[in-house]
């Protein structure tokens, strides 16, 4: 399934870096070169292109920092990334101030349990059958289900369907131009 799109993209985005640190590029025209490049090249969309470029970018920091230096977000300014675990925290601290770490989860919810449990006290169960004159209770109808066999055999096509279901089993059967089936 590999097009070669990332070594493609791995060796532009580094042959064009080298125009960008001349002065013959600037950093949104060569984004731009690198991201076009791709699009043309494999036909494929501006984000899957974005996606390649900014992998092309990870891995050329990682190897030498030094290279792309002036591209991408600076990490002290108002613009770069917040580390997200810190805003987590901030945001909790902020919504429910100081509360203490929650280490014994389980123990403080059977403790709820328990004093609300103790809270209600205990409770006489009174064990009565239904009388008869009292109330009537209608069974619910059977619901009937039908079975779906080919006409020619009697070879079964399907069980337990409703009425309805079984009709436009049928039905779509003598549509495609199928075998008879009939349901009973």
């Amino acid at each position: 399934m590999d097009k070669g799109i990332r070594p493609h993209v791995n060796f532009k985005f580094a042959e064009l870096n080298e125009q960008r640190r001349r002065g013959l590029l600037t950093n949104v025209q060569f984004r731009k070169n690198v991201m076009a490049d791709a699009m043309e090249e494999f036909g494929i969309t501006l984000a899957s292109a974005a996606t390649h470029y900014n992998h092309a970018f990870k891995l050329l920091k990682e190897l030498n920092a030094e290279l792309v230096s002036g591209l991408g977000r600076p990490e002290d300014k108002k613009g770069g990334r917040k580390p997200k675990a810190k805003l987590v925290a901030e945001a909790v601290a902020a919504i429910l101030g100081d509360v203490a770490p929650v280490e014994f989860i389980d123990q403080q919810y059977a403790d709820c349990v328990a004093a609300a449990a103790g809270a209600i006290g205990p409770v006489d169960v009174v064990d009565q059958a239904p009388n008869a004159a009292d109330e009537t209770v209608e069974a619910a109808p059977e619901v009937k289900t039908y079975t779906v066999t080919r006409a020619k055999d009697g070879l079964v096509i399907a069980t337990g369907l409703l009425l309805t279901d079984a009709e436009a089993l049928c039905a779509k059967a003598v549509a495609a131009k199928k075998a008879k089936l009939v349901y009973a």
